[in-house]
């Protein structure tokens, strides 16, 4: 049997649109293993639908893998416990990928390096963003070019954590992409440039004064807020609570702040606005993940 833990990542981090990402403290933890035929899949904890068939992301990722290095599949007893909210910009879907492609991996004799599989990943995902996060943990900086995705990944330290907001309604990421234009003006593009160089330096050096500016976007959020009728306002009130940096996370609608201290009095803080103003939202603080995937065989 082989046991994976892969955190939650959240992506699109202020103008770092589709290549800056980081690992959270939130888990999808899988148990996978070969039986001589058949497929089983049991979802502990689930919060909506997850399919039981050969639809489901972790077994589609562990084909894929299978069909890439030439392994020939059995059947495959699948068990997932996560809690990771699914459709909501905290990365479940990438969770499941790298999870059902770390254990085909072993599975299939170890013939992928952990570049290889980010590579295959970002490929099944569509962009690396979240993907880095989720197998290397820490701050990532992502890109793919041509037949090559390339991860930096920067551990955290100094006390940083984020807040998470999360509404009860989900975003579909393809639909959340479908409300971007297909072309930006130059002066949008050399301000995210700008911008998302900014929020890493001042992310890795530990300048916390700088990223409420540096976190500003001119790519996607302002697209997105159609659907996050509640984005405006709770960035305000993150805030005046002390967020270093509040940004969309993902595709949303989860909303994200980067703090560095007073995290008690950030989430009683959130969470008594939303009570005040009747929003199903909840904030939770989570603790950056500086590990990544974890794989073990039993």
């Amino acid at each position: 049997m082989i046991k994976v833990r892969v955190p939650a990542s959240s992506a699109n981090m202020g103008a770092g649109f589709d290549t800056l990402g980081v690992a959270v403290g939130l888990y999808n933890r899988m148990e996978i293993e070969e039986i001589s035929e058949g497929l089983e899949i049991t979802n502990k904890n689930a919060r909506g639908y997850i399919p039981k068939d050969d639809n489901n992301l972790i077994y589609r990722a562990m084909k894929r893998v299978f069909e890439y290095v030439g392994y020939q599949s059995k059947g495959y007893r699948i068990t997932q416990d996560s809690s990771i909210p699914m459709t909501r910009g905290l990365g479940s879907s990438s969770a499941c990928i790298v999870g059902g492609m770390a254990a085909a991996n072993i599975i299939s004799g170890r013939k992928l390096s952990y570049a290889e599989l980010a590579h295959l990943a970002a490929k099944e995902e569509g962009h690396p963003d979240n993907i880095g996060p989720a197998i290397f943990g820490g701050f990532c900086v992502s890109l793919t070019d041509g037949d090559e995705t390339i991860i930096k990944s920067v551990k955290l330290q100094n006390g940083v954590k984020f807040a998470a907001m999360i509404p009860d309604y989900f975003m579909a990421t393809r639909k959340a992409r479908n409300t971007l234009p297909r072309k930006v003006d130059f002066d949008d593009a050399v301000y995210n440039i700008g911008h998302a160089s900014m929020f890493q330096a001042a992310l890795i050096s530990g300048d916390m004064k700088s990223l409420s500016t540096a976190a500003r976007d001119a790519l996607h959020q302002r697209y997105r807020k159609s659907y996050v009728a509640e984005m405006d306002d709770i960035f305000e009130k993150s805030y005046e609570l002390g967020s270093r940096a509040t940004y969309l996370s993902g595709s949303g609608p989860a909303v994200m702040s980067v703090l560095d201290g007073g995290y008690g009095g950030f989430e009683s803080g959130m969470n008594k606005y939303f009570s005040e103003k009747s929003l199903k939202w909840r904030c939770m603080i989570l603790p950056v993940d500086n590990v990544g995937t974890v794989v073990s065989v039993i």
